[in-house]
């Protein structure tokens, strides 16, 4: 199982930049949302630093002793800018940064780029890959009117989730389910009018990635991707296998 070390920002007894908002208490927000979507959704081992040493040393040697693959730091910045930036040791790194700065973009934030940082502690002391993410800038009202709020900070916490799942390759969290009719139609799109791409037979056994609000699963079956109806208003097509 891979191993993610996430760290937020600063400590309980350093609040970080403070502007508009404060550094520590949106980064902890952000990485709150983020391991929730990483365990709800994915099979990875998480250790995260409990903001009660400071210590960059004291960090790093626990994620080098945690033996992680990622090392994951957010950050909020400060000095009047404007967007997000991927920090990273050096060019080594530099697809690691490329994969949050598409992310972090996916959401509405804009980027200043990937820089390269070896100077900063976290990335230079750590033995794994590592990324310091700083979000946005607290003292531009602009650039952080965007990110203050918890819906905003949970749709930046799923990004940063969804960056480091894709750069880890981490195998999805699936839920077993069984088809209680024949023929079921495993189709390319969620959708009745999408292209029927075979029929799946009574009594399979499916592994369910991911279910929509409509009712329609995401599964993998005989190696093709697409989706099948789970349940509608009016009729069941798949019970989950307790």
């Amino acid at each position: 199982m891979k191993k993610l070390y996430w760290n937020d920002g600063h400590s309980k007894t350093d609040p970080g930049a403070v502007g508009y908002v404060v550094e520590r208490k949106v980064a902890v927000k952000v990485g709150d949302y983020a391991i929730a979507h990483l365990k709800a959704n994915y099979t990875v081992d998480i250790k995260r630093s409990t903001g009660d040493i400071g210590s960059l040393t004291y960090i790093c040697n626990e994620a080098n002793k945690f033996g992680a693959d990622l090392f994951v730091s957010v950050h909020f910045n400060a000095g009047g800018g404007d967007g997000y930036e991927a920090l990273v040791y050096s060019k080594d790194n530099f697809e690691l940064g490329k994969v949050f700065e598409k992310h972090v973009l996916s959401v509405g934030q804009n980027s200043r780029g990937v820089k390269y940082r070896p100077d900063l502690g976290v990335l230079r002391l750590t033995n794994m890959k590592a990324i310091l993410n700083e979000v946005a800038f607290v003292d531009n009202k602009t650039d952080i009117k965007d990110w203050d709020e918890d819906h905003e900070l949970k749709k930046m916490g799923v990004a940063l989730a969804e960056a480091a799942a894709e750069y880890l390759n981490l195998p999805k969290k699936t839920i077993k389910y069984k088809t209680v009719v024949n023929n079921l139609n495993h189709r390319k799109k969620a959708s009745l009018v999408s292209t029927i791409m075979q029929k799946i037979p009574k009594d399979t056994i499916l592994n369910v990635q991911s279910i929509d609000k409509k009712g329609w699963g995401k599964v993998v079956y005989k190696n093709k991707t697409g989706y099948v109806r789970i349940k509608s208003s009016t009729k069941t097509y798949c019970v989950k296998v307790k």
